[in-house]
């Protein structure tokens, strides 16, 4: 009997077994109880950081997570493509043009040692 796959807690995209959901359920809620406000709401910043810097590199040497990040990604560029057929010629060019920007103030602010 196959066993139910379950939402990752930093991923809900992402089912795993229900032994692994928990193990990640596990530690999120370690890094709540460790934050400074373990009754602040929403996710600890700590535990995205550990999903995609840790977990997730882990779990994609896996064929079928790895089929689900990749079916995500091809979801994630479907919804850009959409947003992006809805921006009218001039939105586009001042998109673009304001990414410019924020990329010359970042690299500009990573100079002067700014985060």
């Amino acid at each position: 009997m196959a066993s139910i796959a379950r939402k990752h807690p930093c991923a809900n995209w992402l089912r795993l077994p229900a032994h692994e959901q928990r193990r990640a359920l596990d530690k999120v809620l370690d890094f709540r109880d460790k934050s400074e406000n373990p009754m602040e709401s929403g996710m600890p910043p700590e535990a995205i950081q550990w999903f995609y810097a840790e977990e997730l590199p882990r779990l994609c040497t896996r064929p079928d997570v790895r089929a689900q990040v990749e079916a995500h990604i091809q979801e994630l560029l479907g919804q850009a493509a959409t947003i992006e057929s809805e921006y009218s010629p001039q939105q586009l060019t001042l998109q673009r043009r304001l990414d410019e920007l924020t990329l010359q103030v970042d690299i500009l602010e990573e100079a002067l040692g700014h985060d």
